[in-house]
């Protein structure tokens, strides 16, 4: 297997643009792979609605550096037998029994599978399959603002589009993340920002594939990424070793992490004023339990979508 790596000069740069926020249940995912590059243990989550409601619960999770993780699963992965290389792919063409990569420096690689994990304006994505992705524009801002060392804090607000704003606890002080546009920009250390791609629905086509960013898989209710595009990774690897890429295409939608009701949720919370974002939260305002879920039933058939969006996200989001 060849891994083309295209960020040698701006990798740190590049996966930092993240909150970089992982669940521990993601590791019941991922196992044999173990948490690595932890810098922040998570157990609290503080969500913030309009009408003053605050919601706080237990969160099991990790901040990581993400580009420290990222290079310990590339180091696994070369001592599983994967070649790497540092190259921009430029150009693909589909050949009778797979593909051919241009690099930028001129090389050609060739393959019977290929598999597209290069970003939200992915190449692969954009030679082989039709349309794209949604995108939902974020930036986040590194400041050196006290923050509570094992505390995610979500702020919901109509002005924030369906999204939220988020603020993590980061080794220089504090990360602040939002819509793009949605808040005035703080002092900030360092200014980050990208675009989130969800909801595309391709995901094979031949012996091509795409994951993560560039198969638009992020998670629209909780904005979530690394676990996400790993499982769809390690899905992929499966079927490839198989020798039946089809099984992704199967697999995929069928997993929690692709289910149609977070796109659905989305599209409803972006339409939300304030007025309606309270009335939705009501029903958790003492916090969430048997009792509450039972008062949100009661609250209508109008935000069921929205909760069920809400439950998957919590438990495999992020």
């Amino acid at each position: 297997m060849l891994s083309l790596e295209k960020l040698e000069k701006n990798f740190d740069k590049y996966h930092h643009m993240c909150g970089e926020a992982m669940s521990n249940k993601a590791f019941e995912d991922l196992a044999p792979l173990e948490p690595q590059a932890v810098e922040f243990r998570i157990r609290r989550a503080v969500e913030h609605w309009p009408g003053e409601v605050v919601i706080e619960t237990e969160a099991g999770g990790m901040i990581v550096d993400r580009p420290r993780f990222i290079r310990h699963v590339l180091h696994k992965a070369r001592e599983e037998g994967c070649h790497t290389e540092n190259a921009s792919a430029v150009e693909i063409s589909k050949l009778p029994d797979g593909y051919r990569v241009r690099t930028g420096d001129g090389r050609e690689f060739s393959a019977k599978y290929l598999v597209g994990a290069d970003g939200w304006n992915s190449l692969v994505r954009r030679t082989l399959f039709p349309g794209g992705p949604r995108l939902l524009w974020a930036e986040q801002f590194i400041t050196d603002e006290a923050a509570e060392k094992d505390t995610m804090h979500f702020y919901y607000d109509q002005r924030y589009r369906g999204g939220y704003r988020w603020e993590f606890p980061h080794p220089a002080g504090k990360r602040i993340g939002f819509t793009r546009g949605a808040d005035e920009r703080p002092t900030y250390l360092e200014r980050q920002g990208r675009p989130i791609p969800y909801g595309y629905d391709q995901m094979v086509n031949g012996n091509a594939c795409l994951i993560g960013d560039a198969a638009g898989q992020a998670n629209p209710i909780t904005f979530g990424g690394i676990r996400i595009g790993m499982v769809a990774a390690k899905m992929a690897a499966e079927a490839i070793s198989n020798g039946k890429l089809e099984e992704y295409a199967l697999s995929w939608p069928r997993s929690p992490y692709a289910s149609p009701s977070y796109v659905k949720a989305f599209d409803s919370l972006r339409g939300m004023d304030n007025a309606e974002l309270f009335r939705s939260v009501k029903p958790f305002r003492k916090g969430y339990g048997t009792l509450s879920g039972i008062r949100a039933l009661l609250n209508g058939k109008k935000y069921r979508e929205l909760y069920r969006a809400y439950d998957l996200g919590a438990k495999w989001g992020w």
